[in-house]
């Protein structure tokens, strides 16, 4: 029996297991949404070839074979030829450019609903201007239509930062990741003053007060210098207060001082270094259970319409050390995949969301199958921002966070980036059906 036989022979199963649930729900005949003639990928690893999504009041009330159930009601789309699964998760990205109050009054609402129209209805900011929180505070007032957004401080872990070993040339392009500092042989040989202790854990108590989500750190150890006791301290200080670590750290030695600090999420696929080769390395970074972000299509090519190949600065794709992590970094994330790797979707970038979402499925699909990147884009990715109880999966009770996709993304991962329909919180907020 093929694997897509064997995922539907659950399906009778599914539909009975879901009946009790709409039988004990509260008006559970009062649903807000139906979604018919779906092939379903519920995220779950179940596949449904026609089946039906039934939503109220927001969230999920089931996911059933067939034809929904008997007596659902409200708004109606048919997905006939579509695939319906969960909404996408952006866990790495970055939004301001520019000057933070002409971005915020000029580009700031249609650049969020260019999210809603490429399928992410939630975006963790991984460090931008302290204004994100007040785009984050319009987008929670509907003042400004997009996804819900989550945005992370970054708190320093030394007094200034590592600066490369050897300067770079003079160029119109700041980027630092066209020179960086965790690369050898630019790794810093000079340690950084240390920054005292209260006022580390004071920075995070603000930050809760102020309505961050979670904590950063951009990791690169110099020679005797302060960064791992520093680690530690954000780590305690920080699950004080509720917050996730998530920590920047590109090369596989700071992905360990990252893992021995019991930070929640590696930001980054640590790219600099051989994990092929470094199997005390690949054992401890498994052994620490934390999910990982992909950010691979920062370090190779994004082509504009002219066929230009271009870094994430927007100047020429740079030569010949990002390239070596172009490669390195997808080997990296199927070895520690293959090892259990809770591996998220991010993008570390400021690209258009859908075409962002192209460049990064051009790096996973090089090491990972479309059952993969479904898992990765799905589940792992509500569970590296710690929301795997509302979002990720197609289930009952989950929030309905719903894409419908042209095309079948198990047998075309690229369908992936031919979202008709997106669906936030149980109502339809893009809709390219028209323009088909």
């Amino acid at each position: 029996m093929s694997s897509r036989r064997t995922i539907l022979a659950g399906c009778a199963a599914l539909a009975v297991g879901l009946a009790g649930a709409l039988a004990g729900a509260t008006g559970a005949l009062a649903q807000t949404l139906v979604i018919t003639n779906a092939r379903i990928i519920d995220g779950t690893g179940k596949v449904i070839e026609r089946g039906a999504v039934a939503v109220r009041d927001g969230r999920i009330v089931s996911v059933t074979c067939g034809e929904a159930p008997k007596g659902a009601a409200g708004t109606r789309i048919d997905a006939r030829g579509m695939t319906v699964m969960a909404a996408f998760i952006d866990a790495h990205r970055h939004l301001f450019q520019g000057a933070p109050d002409a971005w915020l009054k000029d580009q700031a609402a249609p650049y969020m609903k260019s999210f809603l129209g490429a399928g992410f209805t939630t975006v963790f900011s991984m460090g931008d201007d302290p204004k994100i929180l007040e785009l984050k505070r319009r987008l929670n007032a509907g003042e400004i239509a997009g996804p819900t957004l989550y945005s992370a401080l970054i708190v320093p872990l030394s007094q200034g930062f590592p600066q490369p070993a050897y300067p770079a040339p003079p160029s119109p392009y700041a980027d630092p990741g066209r020179n960086d500092p965790a690369r050898p042989p630019n790794r810093p040989v000079k340690p950084l003053p240390a920054i005292p202790d209260e006022q580390t854990r004071a920075t995070i108590r603000a930050a809760r007060q102020a309505g961050y989500d979670a904590i950063k750190t951009i990791l690169v150890t110099t020679p005797g210098g302060p960064e791992t006791h520093t680690l530690n301290v954000i780590v305690d200080e920080a699950h004080k207060q509720g917050f996730r670590v998530f920590t920047h750290a590109t090369a596989v030695d700071d992905a360990i001082t990252a893992v021995n600090a019991h930070v929640d999420v590696l930001a980054h696929t640590p790219h600099i270094g051989h994990l092929e080769e470094e199997t005390a390395a690949k054992d401890r970074i498994l052994a620490e259970h934390i999910p990982m972000v992909s950010t691979l299509g920062v370090f190779i090519p994004h082509f504009d319409d002219q066929n230009r190949s271009l870094y994430r600065d927007g100047g020429p794709f740079p030569m010949p050390r990002p390239l070596e992590s172009g490669g390195q970094g997808p080997v990296n994330a199927r070895i520690l995949w293959d090892g259990g790797q809770v591996y998220a979707y991010g993008t570390d970038t400021q690209w258009d969301p859908g075409v962002t979402l192209g460049d990064e499925l051009r790096a996973l699909n090089l090491v990972f199958s479309p059952r993969d990147i479904v898992k990765i884009m799905g589940p792992n990715s509500a569970a590296a921002i710690g929301k795997s109880q509302d979002l990720g999966t197609l289930e009952p009770g989950k929030i309905a966070d719903i894409v419908l996709i042209d095309g079948d993304p198990l047998a075309d991962v690229f369908a992936l980036t031919r979202v008709m329909v997106t669906i936030k919180d149980g109502k339809v907020v893009a809709d390219k059906r028209t323009r088909r």
